[in-house]
């Protein structure tokens, strides 16, 4: 499978040389340093955008009381997370969630929700990334179009497809627009469900590119 994505995954590769961090850095971070602007900045979000996105849209779908779900007022989420019609049971509520993708209310739907349900805990939500400008710039920036492909996606098999996210997120507001960065320091491989995230973007029109990057002055490949 993962042979068969190498031509697709080649086309996004981009390679950036940068000096070694005097401290020991995960790469994530020192090429998010190095890009960031005020009029493009960037953000580390891996798995924590999307999901979070979903979660909120999604919030009554999931913690619908169907029998079963819950048992006790603390739990992070339904019990049935993890069962193979998780979904299924629910689909008539996730399409009432996704319509507002559709009638334009998506934005305004994700707002009230973040001030609403703030530090509840969700299996989908990660507070602790998803910051009010973070928030604020994903809502401009990433069309309704590419949100539902996201979702879409997720909805398929929610406990394969919550994970292999890109690490970065390039944002240029002026613009309206974003991108999708996978970092990758020397000698790292892209992982399987990392290649499935990276094809589905780039059959569906998905801005997405994979950004190896190389210490100055280490031989090529070469990890720190």
């Amino acid at each position: 499978r993962a042979a068969a994505l190498a031509p697709v995954v080649a086309q996004m590769r981009m390679d950036v040389e940068l000096e070694l961090p005097a401290r020991p850095a995960s790469v994530e971070y020192v090429l998010r340093d190095h890009w960031h602007s005020d009029s493009a900045p960037v953000f580390y979000v891996e798995n924590a955008l999307i999901n979070s996105l979903f979660g909120l849209l999604c919030w009554p779908a999931i913690f619908a009381p169907l029998p079963g779900a819950f048992f006790h007022p603390f739990q992070s989420g339904p019990a049935d997370l993890s069962a193979p019609d998780f979904v299924q049971r629910r689909a008539a509520l996730f399409e009432e969630c996704l319509a507002h993708l559709d009638d334009g209310s998506w934005r305004e739907v994700i707002v009230q929700r973040h001030a609403d349900k703030q530090g509840l805990q969700s299996p989908f939500v990660f507070w602790g990334t998803l910051s009010a400008p973070l928030l604020a710039l994903a809502l401009d920036c990433i069309p309704a179009a590419h949100l539902k492909l996201f979702f879409a996606r997720l909805l398929r098999d929610v406990q394969a497809n919550r994970t292999g996210f890109p690490d970065l997120v390039r944002f240029w507001p002026a613009e309206r627009r974003y991108e999708l960065v996978e970092a990758k320091a020397p000698g790292d491989k892209l992982q399987d469900n990392q290649i499935r995230w990276l094809q589905y973007c780039a059959e569906h029109g998905i801005p997405v590119r994979v950004c190896h990057v190389q210490w100055r002055g280490q031989p090529l490949g070469e990890a720190a």
